[in-house]
């Protein structure tokens, strides 16, 4: 099992989520990435995604779950 299949199982059963691991797996499959400030949009075309990034905090619950909706809609 690679690297990138072990962050994309782990990812799809967290309650919650730190940003780096969400940030690796998102340029690991292709996503562009800017930010403004603690916002970052990753894109994918057609795929779009948003993250806002917590100092010293776990990723809101919101957007783990935007995240695992994308990944599904993926196909992984």
């Amino acid at each position: 099992m690679s690297t990138r299949e072990k962050l994309i199982k782990k990812l799809k059963n967290a309650k919650e989520a730190e940003f780096e691991d969400i940030h690796l797996l998102l340029t690991q499959l292709g996503f562009n990435c800017r930010n403004k400030g603690s916002h970052y949009t990753y894109t994918k075309p057609p795929h779009v995604i948003g993250i806002v990034k917590r100092s010293g905090k776990p990723v809101k619950r919101v957007y783990l779950e935007n995240l695992k909706e994308l990944l599904k809609e993926m196909g992984l």
